[in-house]
């Protein structure tokens, strides 16, 4: 029996409630882009990495899926590095979803926070691209 501090609130009882039920899944962490980084590329292209604990197996049918400002980014896939392009200068968030083959959501990574730096259309440097 877990005993709670008379101070407990609904929303520990709900939170411990939650880590109990999820204690047995996988657990979904991006590695890249960091937390509060800066991406710098003039084309938008970020190299998101994400690890998996336990790893997926592909054949039971379990992927990945990125999402980048609530909307997925690329395909689901079963591998851990993913390639986004087009990613527009400015704050943006990231979060790796596992995903089981009837699309059931699984385990959700933290949120990453960055930020996409690019050059000025007006920069020298970009005048030369």
């Amino acid at each position: 029996m877990i005993r709670l501090p008379r101070y407990a609130t609904a929303v520990t009882i709900l939170l411990l409630g939650f880590a109990c039920a999820t204690a047995g899944a996988a657990q979904v962490t991006i590695l890249a882009p960091e937390q509060h980084g800066v991406v710098h590329d003039n084309e938008g292209n970020l190299a998101v990495d994400v690890r998996v604990e336990p790893p997926i197996d592909p054949e039971e049918g379990t992927s990945i899926r990125i999402v980048l400002d609530g909307k997925p980014a690329a395909p689901d896939a079963s591998g851990t590095s993913f390639a986004l392009q087009g990613v527009e200068r400015g704050e943006h968030w990231l979060q790796a979803l596992l995903i089981d083959r009837k699309g059931k959501t699984l385990s959700v990574s933290d949120t990453v926070y960055f930020t996409m730096w690019q050059a000025s259309v007006n920069s020298p440097a970009r005048k030369n691209q």
